[in-house]
């Protein structure tokens, strides 16, 4: 059954979530011809956005951040669909005045039921009458790709947003693939995926690098360190990740048990800090934290609104991950002029460029973890280093107004005739 999203008032700061996107000023000049040119093909046209959750995680923000400027920027009719119950991601949506509905799942239970929720899927959609179709994830790909011709939409493009987790079964994937105009990829290791794995048609997956956008910060360093009881001398990291399976959180919190070790032998303290939703795997990390006598070095925030002064209280930002196309977390501790240790994998390397040696280890080797956080705890000046070129990257290719133009770029041009 489809039940539209209860309407939140959200007391958090609004950092977080900036009203109805715009272009900069700046911006607006750069991309004037592009914009008007998108607008006379775009402006009126129905889109619907298709998510796996109303939750916020780097999928959905890309998502809703390219409906508002659809909406604001170009004049289209936009709406937006997650499974589940409403979250973070619904407020989003509200700010941005996007309407939403929360659905079910229709691949979720038995074959039968899958059919019916697939049939119900499609009436939902015919009522809708989305002229585009624009799903993120694998889930929501697979039944946009199985449904959108029945729709009466016009096109629907599949976004891929990692290297191939949450897969639903070959038979599925290659009818699916089959059956779409257009891939877009938010990195050449996910495109990678879509063209190699799942065998789509080269020719029509095209890459458009994730957009980020970082709000000043609304508390000081000094101010959110004192709020959180934090000492002003300690050395602070943060991994910005939802605590869910495709994360890998185990090997952090195992190198940061010898980075607590190694830095308390120089007389020196440290905190990390976990922010993301609390997921499937929140419970077993609370427990290995406390096998490693972590204590008060290790802070599970949960989801945490105020983004920009959280990273601004912070030293290092670290993320170790299996799975990644271009992580948002990654970028976000750039934008905020942070140094980043990270797993060495295609994503996160395509994300930081060629400034990583030293900063990027093995996947699940804690040891090699360790020493690069140590390393950067222990340099300031190779930290500043590091954030400034991390900050200046993000700036020259990450920016979300280039990610809302190329994509709508790419739509116009699936839309015209060939």
């Amino acid at each position: 059954m489809f039940m539209f999203a209860s309407i939140f008032k959200s007391d958090r700061p609004e950092s977080d979530y900036a009203p109805g996107y715009r272009l900069p000023v700046e911006n607006a000049a750069r991309f004037a011809g592009e914009i008007q040119a998108s607008r006379q093909v775009l402006g009126g046209a129905r889109f619907l956005f298709l998510l796996s959750s109303l939750d916020l995680g780097g999928a959905e923000r890309q998502a809703i951040h390219l409906a508002a400027f659809l909406q604001h920027n170009l004049n289209a009719k936009v709406e937006v669909w997650g499974y589940g119950d409403a979250g973070p991601g619904a407020e989003l949506c509200e700010r941005n005045a996007i309407p939403h509905r929360c659905i079910s799942n229709p691949l979720q239970g038995s074959f039968p039921v899958k059919v019916w929720g697939l049939g119900s899927f499609v009436r939902q959609l015919r009522l809708a009458r989305p002229d585009v179709l624009m799903p993120y994830t694998m889930g929501p790909n697979i039944v946009s790709a199985l449904t959108w011709r029945l729709s009466g939409a016009r096109l629907c493009i599949w976004n891929q947003r990692d290297e191939g987790r949450r897969r639903v079964g070959r038979l599925f994937e290659r009818i699916a693939v089959s059956q779409i105009p257009m891939f877009i990829s938010n990195s050449t290791h996910a495109r990678d995926f879509l063209v190699n794995t799942v065998l789509a048609d080269a020719s029509r997956v095209f890459v458009v690098r994730n957009g980020i956008t970082l709000s000043p910060a609304t508390v000081s360093r000094q101010q959110w360190r004192l709020d959180h009881g934090i000492p002003p001398d300690h050395f602070v990291a943060c991994m910005l990740a939802n605590l869910h399976r495709y994360k890998d959180h185990t090997t952090l919190l195992k190198a940061w048990s010898r980075v607590v070790s190694d830095l308390g032998q120089r007389g020196a303290g440290a905190t990390l800090l976990l922010a993301g939703r609390f997921d499937d795997v929140t419970e077993p990390l609370k427990a290995l934290a406390s096998d490693l006598n972590l204590g008060p070095s290790v802070r599970f925030l949960g989801h945490v609104s105020d983004i920009p002064s959280l990273l601004g209280a912070v030293d290092l930002g670290v993320f170790s991950s299996r799975l990644e196309g271009c992580p948002n977390a990654v970028l976000e501790c750039m934008a905020a002029d942070l140094a980043v240790v990270a797993t060495d994998i295609p994503g996160i390397r395509e994300a930081l460029g060629s400034q990583t040696e030293g900063l990027l280890s093995a996947p699940s080797d804690s040891e090699a973890l360790a020493s690069n956080i140590t390393r950067l705890a222990l340099d300031a000046a190779l930290r500043s280093r590091c954030g400034s070129m991390n900050q200046e990257r993000v700036g020259r290719l990450f920016g979300i107004d280039r990610m809302c133009v190329e994509t709508t770029a790419l739509i116009v041009k699936a839309l015209q005739p060939a």
